[in-house]
């Protein structure tokens, strides 16, 4: 990976950020002018001009798999309800790894092909993270 480019979450950039991502596609999608697109999304036409090429955000095909962290109770069929939220995202599993359930909490490290999910990986998360008896998801590593 090239040193010129970091992966960072949405709440540490400044809040323009977004909005210039968003600028630039009603620019090529609604036929907008720069100055119209700026307008609707609240920010100037020279911040526009100063990042549009610089703020991306990720296409579908920016990452193929993911790393899952879990934090769980130990009941029974926790696992298969994580699996299920998985297999309905039309996400892949590839690997699954458990940990012996310490104290009443199981942990889980889930490796998911998310190339052909049907939803934001972050709706999984959200998805996962609802379901009876789960403490914790996180992202490890996107690849």
């Amino acid at each position: 990976m090239s040193n010129d480019f970091l992966l960072v979450h949405k709440s540490i950039l400044p809040e323009s950020f977004p909005k210039i991502i968003e600028a630039r596609e009603k620019i090529a999608h609604d036929d907008l002018s720069v100055s119209e697109a700026c307008k609707e999304c609240g920010i100037a036409r020279s911040l526009y001009y100063k990042y549009k090429d610089k703020v991306f955000a990720p296409s579908g095909s920016l990452s193929k798999k993911v790393i899952l962290s879990l934090k769980t109770e130990d009941f029974p069929g926790v696992l298969s309800s994580i699996l299920l939220a998985i297999s309905e995202s039309k996400a892949n599993i590839l690997t699954i790894s458990q940990d012996m359930p310490i104290h009443g909490l199981a942990y889980i490290t889930l490796m998911v092909n998310i190339k052909t999910m049907t939803s934001p990986l972050d709706d999984l998360l959200k998805k996962i993270s609802q379901l009876e008896h789960v403490k914790k998801v996180e992202v490890l590593a996107y690849d």
